[in-house]
């Protein structure tokens, strides 16, 4: 009996009509979910209680979480230093396992038993008093669709802003986000003087509103929130300037911000 091959897989004549079947039931699947990422199952997750690092200046900081492996079977995860924006004189290190690579090493990879667990992180050494960021890329060599990005805020002698002590601020205060051009996410950091409603809102350029990223009551204090330039409907907006406005009672700050792709 004549022998084909589909797919590097030999298949009998008689089992033709089943397979034609199963490949058309693929197709099918594909059409209808895509490449979504939410479709597939993760094969691992990654746990971490804090993405920024405050220290004092011309010394070392770290950060860490942990890496575990979720699935039934063995995974390869790599780990990549996308970004890597450090004052002069600033050098970070990617972690992984028990190594910490030399500052040019920008990833690395690491196999994963059903199960197993290992650390990952960066360290940071600083020169100065100074803001940085490095942003850390985790994901599965054999499924590549699903990544986990970690964007780290490293402050060198500063608590937020030019804010250099922790103590409650006197004013309230927006100050320039960071970064700032960014892609794909940058920070938006305010003061409060005194506990109040609050409410942060994305407008572009026209004065129409983009997304609403805060409104509700918060304690004075030292404060940040992430914008990923998603709508209200959390489409990806189009690259240019926007304005971020933050409104505090009676008070209200505005700050012009650049999105690039």
């Amino acid at each position: 009996m004549a022998e084909r091959s589909w797919s590097g897989t030999d298949q009998r004549t008689g089992n033709d009509l089943i397979a034609m079947h199963i490949i058309l039931f693929l197709i099918g699947t594909a059409i209808l979910f895509g490449n979504d990422p939410q479709n597939l199952d993760p094969s691992f997750e990654f746990n971490y209680t804090d993405t920024e690092i405050n220290v004092d200046p011309d010394s070392v900081g770290s950060f860490s979480g942990t890496i575990h492996n979720i699935s039934s079977g063995t995974i390869t995860i790599a780990v990549v230093r996308r970004v890597n924006s450090l004052p002069e004189g600033w050098t970070s290190s990617v972690c992984l396992g028990t190594i910490c690579y030399t500052e040019t090493v920008d990833s690395a990879a690491i196999q994963l038993d059903a199960g197993d667990s290992t650390a990952c992180g960066i360290l940071a050494w600083t020169n100065g008093v100074g803001t940085g960021t490095v942003q850390l890329d985790l994901f599965d060599l054999d499924n590549i669709d699903e990544h986990i990005l970690i964007d780290l805020i490293i402050y060198a002698g500063i608590t937020v802003g030019p804010i250099t002590t922790r103590a409650l601020p006197e004013h309230f205060e927006l100050y320039d986000c960071f970064p700032n051009p960014f892609n794909p996410t940058t920070t938006l950091r305010y003061a409060l003087s005194e506990d109040g409603p609050v409410r942060i809102t994305i407008y572009d350029m026209m004065g129409r509103v983009v997304k609403t990223l805060m409104n509700t009551q918060q304690t004075a204090g030292y404060r940040s929130v992430k914008w990923d330039a998603t709508n209200d409907a959390y489409e990806t907006v189009s690259a240019g300037p926007y304005l971020y406005a933050i409104q505090v009672g009676e008070n209200r700050r505005t700050n012009k911000m650049v999105l690039l792709k």
